[in-house]
């Protein structure tokens, strides 16, 4: 249950972060600085005119908080020496962002896609 609710604090916490810091630049009109946005509009050819910014930011912060949560909270779990939790970590990091990315990428190409 104590690792339940680290997930969760930890899960809001990153994610009004990332909000708060999208919805800034978003604000600023700093589109290009947005390395998730240029990344989903290159990648997966989405077609600038009909994407939803802000809709696309929130579910990236979505993405990113779950990853980084999720990451520390089963790193707390494993009861193993540091340098495996750091192996461990970094599997994780990359097996979700690949995986997640991905998925909401494709997700986003059916929706907004050229």
């Amino acid at each position: 249950m104590f690792y339940i609710m680290i997930f969760a604090l930890m899960f809001v916490v990153i994610y009004l972060a990332y909000y708060f810091v999208f919805d800034d630049m978003l604000k600023k009109e700093k589109y290009t600085k947005i390395s998730e946005l240029v990344l989903f509009t290159n990648k997966f050819n989405l077609d600038k005119k009909k994407i939803d910014k802000h809709k696309l930011l929130k579910g990236v912060a979505l993405i990113n908080a779950f990853i980084m949560s999720f990451t520390a909270t089963i790193t707390m779990l494993v009861p193993v020496q540091s340098y495996f939790k750091l192996f461990i970590a970094f599997v994780l990091i990359m097996v979700l962002i690949f995986s997640m990315y991905f998925a909401y990428g494709k997700y986003l190409n059916k929706k907004w896609g050229k």
